[in-house]
This record gives C-alpha cells, sequence and structure tokens, in this order.
C-alpha cells in the first residue's frame, strides 16, 4: 500500500487504489480546504503495474517543479514532490509505492517508529509466537473478519476504517478493495482434499498430508494432532449413524481437556492450524471447513480424512456435505 507525506501537517496517509485529491467535502479521499484547488484536482491510481498520477485542476499540479497540463498523467517515483494549484504550498511527498494492499494502519505512532502492518489472507498479530488477534479473509463472502484468541466467540465482520487494538496499540483497517469474486468453477475448495494423519505409536508426534493428484506434506506439528482428535469425535458418530451435519461437534472446554491444553493456548493452536493451511492453499475456497464452530462446539469440518496410527489405518471417512 503507497503512501504520502503531508509536508504542511507532518502527517502520512495511505493511498486508496483511486485516490482523489480535491475541494470537494465528503466526495474525495484527500480534501483540501483551498479556494484555488479545484473540486476534483487530481487522482493517483494504481493500473496493475505503477501508481500514475492525473492532474484534473485548473490551476495546475506540479511534480518536483514541473508542471503537468490539464488532463496529463504521470508515472509516481519515491520521494516525488507532488504540489497542487499554489507552487507556494509544502504539497505531498511520495513515501512509498508499493502495490495495493489490505493492510493495519498505525493510529498512535509516526511511520518513523512502526510500519503499516500488510495483511495475507490469515494473519495472526501481534505475531505467530504470541498471538492475541486472528485476522482473515474469506473468499466466498469477500470478508474480512476478527477473532480473539483467547475467546470462544464468533467471529466478526471487519471494515473499511474498523479499528483494531492489540498489545502494540491501535491500528486502523484499511481495505483496498484489491479482491474480486473467485471463479467458482475452476476453484480448488478445501474439501476436494484428503486429509491423511499419521500419527506415530505413542500419539506424540503427527504429521498430515492433503492430497488430490498431488501429495502436499504439512509435516509434524503440534497443531496436527488437535484437528486428528476432532478427526476421530467426527469418524465416531459416522459409526453411531448421525449424519454429515451433526457429526463432531464437541465442546470446547472438552477439547481442551482431551488435548491437556488450557482454552487460550487450545485457541492458538486452532489459529495456527488455519494459518498453515491458509498460507499453503492461498485461493482456495471452503478455508472456513477446516474447523467450524457453534453454540461453544467445535468439530472438523472437511469431508475426507484418513488416520494412520503407525501403518496400521484406524478411521476413514468420507462424507458429503461440508
Amino acid at each position: 500500500m503507497a503512501y504520502l507525506l503531508d509536508v504542511a501537517a507532518e502527517a502520512y496517509f495511505p493511498l486508496a487504489p483511486h485516490h482523489t485529491f480535491g475541494r470537494l467535502a465528503n466526495s474525495v479521499d484527500t480534501h483540501i480546504d483551498k479556494p484555488y484547488v479545484s473540486k476534483l484536482h487530481a487522482a493517483i491510481e494504481w493500473n496493475g503495474e505503477q501508481w500514475r498520477i492525473k492532474n484534473l485542476g485548473l490551476n495546475g499540479t506540479w511534480i518536483n517543479g514541473i508542471a503537468m497540463a490539464q488532463g496529463e498523467t504521470r508515472e509516481l517515483a519515491v520521494n516525488d514532490e507532488i504540489v497542487l494549484a499554489a507552487q507556494t504550498d509544502p504539497g505531498f511527498r511520495v513515501m512509498d509505492l508499493r502495490a495495493p494492499n489490505d493492510i493495519l494502519w498505525p493510529l498512535n505512532r509516526s511511520l518513523s517508529e512502526t510500519s503499516p502492518i500488510y495483511l495475507s489472507r490469515y494473519h495472526l498479530l501481534p505475531d505467530g509466537d504470541t498471538p492475541e488477534l486472528a485476522l482473515y479473509f474469506d473468499e466466498q463472502a469477500q470478508q474480512w473478519f476478527q477473532e480473539a484468541i483467547a475467546e470462544h466467540g464468533e467471529a466478526l465482520p471487519l471494515n473499511d476504517g474498523d479499528l483494531v487494538q492489540f498489545s502494540t496499540g491501535h491500528w486502523q483497517f484499511v481495505r483496498a478493495n484489491i479482491y474480486g469474486p473467485t471463479e467458482i468453477k475452476s476453484a480448488r475448495h478445501i474439501n476436494d482434499f484428503e486429509f491423511v494423519f499419521n500419527l506415530s505409536l505413542d500419539e506424540e508426534t503427527t504429521q498430515l498430508e492433503l492430497r488430490q493428484q498431488q501429495v502436499l506434506d504439512l509435516a509434524v506439528r503440534t497443531h496436527h494432532y488437535l484437528l486428528l482428535q476432532l478427526a476421530r469425535h467426527r469418524a465416531e458418530d459416522a459409526a453411531r449413524g448421525l449424519d454429515s451435519k451433526s457429526q463432531g461437534w464437541v465442546y470446547a472446554d472438552q477439547l481442551a481437556a482431551e488435548l491437556g491444553l488450557d482454552s487460550t493456548h487450545m485457541n492458538i493452536q486452532i489459529f495456527r492450524a488455519r494459518k498453515q493451511l491458509a498460507d499453503l492453499l492461498p485461493d482456495a475456497l471452503g478455508q472456513q471447513c477446516l474447523l467450524e464452530r457453534r453454540g461453544g462446539k467445535i468439530r472438523f469440518g472437511c469431508d475426507k480424512f484418513k488416520i494412520y496410527k503407525g501403518d496400521q489405518l484406524t478411521a476413514t471417512s468420507i462424507l458429503k456435505d461440508c
């Protein structure tokens, strides 16, 4: 996400993919309340490869002291000085020209002290070692959500301009609107994969593979045992004849007791499992199916899995619907 410095105000601000400047309040992204500035004076836009500025005003725009003709467009570079309408005004300085990206913008620190947080599709904050919040993007809903690690509550929608708070301070969520609906016909779904758990005989290590034409090795991770335990519950319910939508639901407190974890550490494992999958398959639909929650309960939501203990197949399930 590119950003500029307002030289007079000594304040930084991020650029929207199509960012407008002018005097017409509530209709431009950056309002400039000066009579010699046009209602819509200039626009900076990402064209898919670079950021470009277009002069729309009658009183001129200058880049590094060189005037732009009305309607003229120029490519921007870092450290460019932009002045609108009056060359005596301090104007703006280009500080960053990275491609549009959804970010968290720091509210209680200057950019000289900290940088914006550039968000991936699934992000643990402040970091993966001591997470407090999980932010993730649901491709089907085209919506960001935030979820507290230490709670069993529902995920809350996260919209452009919302406040996000964790130990490092207050941040504003800035949506770049860079995502479009995924082509359902061609996109992979999480349920297209078979989850194969390989558990050691002493149940100390769990390796996970995803199989669909090729094998994706997720290696040995602690959080794979949590997924395996939930898959066991689902297989047990299937054996009892429960329908697919009723299978595998376990109270979170019960699961924590089975794993020998407190709720916070169990939630950390849940979010790490989700993040690993999102990092491995960032464009796959159905990420929310991996682990589903309702009414204080949780379950492994994916359709196809096998559990091996040593060389022995101990559980298998091919289900119908997520």
